[in-house]
């Protein structure tokens, strides 16, 4: 599996163009009536881009520019990804791509999803080279008809010449013993039933051709829950959208206010 971080010292890019050339293999499980794909990749490369906007704040891992060839298939999908954080790492606009700092700067549409909606971006920007177009206060929407939601999506992007809608969401909660089962397909249901709501209601001038459902995730068991859940889930709802789940670790400043440092979880109660 290929690990891409932050080093001290510049190395060859080479390197890193060498692993990447055989991480392609995408694994698929008809039993769950999803397109489940994961980066079979070898091989370990560290490469410095500390001075390259196209670098990502924290270590990823798993699968990595495997979104693009789902844009234009009708079915489903799940992909899993993982982040580490580690002490000595910042959340602070300079780590960020420069599309990433300007999310940064961008006020939200209201609550704490700020570092996940910009971590969202990193990853996207990362892995499948996304450009950010608008952030979820400038996409234009229709009015809700017949008493429908007023659900917005909170990003637009662009992967080449396709726009992406992509809703942001943590599976989290603050105690040992985490979410239920229950509890993520509430979730789950809750953001895919937006996602649908906003498809319905964007303009002509910021309509994508699919969503992103981007999950973060802090523990292994939720990860698992989120598999076990979404197949479960009937068929209109799910839709044809692409369920991205990122497992971070270190990565508490995602799901808890005030910020830990980086390297660190969220206090459990």
């Amino acid at each position: 599996m290929m690990s891409i971080r932050k080093s001290a010292l510049l190395l060859a890019v080479t390197v890193a163009f060498a692993a990447c050339a055989d991480d392609a293999a995408p694994a698929g499980d008809a039993g769950l009536d999803l397109a489940v794909r994961d980066l079979a990749g070898s091989g370990d490369a560290a490469v410095d881009l500390a001075a390259d906007p196209n670098d990502i704040l924290g270590t990823l891992s798993g699968s990595c520019g495997v979104l693009a060839p789902l844009l234009h298939d009708p079915s489903p999908s799940l992909v899993n990804n993982a982040l580490a954080f580690v002490s000595g790492e910042a959340y602070v606009r300079g780590s960020l791509s420069p599309d990433g700092q300007r999310l940064y700067d961008i006020p939200n549409a209201g609550g704490s999803s700020t570092e996940s909606e910009v971590m969202s971006f990193e990853v996207l920007h990362f892995c499948d080279g996304a450009r950010l177009l608008k952030s979820e206060t400038e996409i234009s929407y229709a009015a809700p008809t017949d008493g429908g939601g007023n659900s917005i999506t909170d990003i637009l992007v662009a992967f080449g010449g396709d726009k992406i809608g992509v809703s942001v969401t943590r599976a989290y909660k603050p105690t040992v013993a985490g979410m239920t089962d229950l509890e993520v397909y509430d979730l789950l249901v809750k953001k895919l039933v937006g996602i649908r709501q906003s498809s319905s209601r964007v303009l002509p001038a910021d309509r994508w051709v699919k969503q992103i459902l981007h999950v973060f995730v802090a523990t292994a068991a939720t990860e698992q829950a989120i598999a076990r859940v979404l197949p479960t889930i009937d068929a209109a709802t799910r839709a044809d959208t692409i369920v991205l789940v990122t497992r971070t670790t270190g990565g508490g400043f995602i799901y808890c206010d005030p910020d830990p440092a980086l390297g660190s979880e969220c206090p459990l109660r």
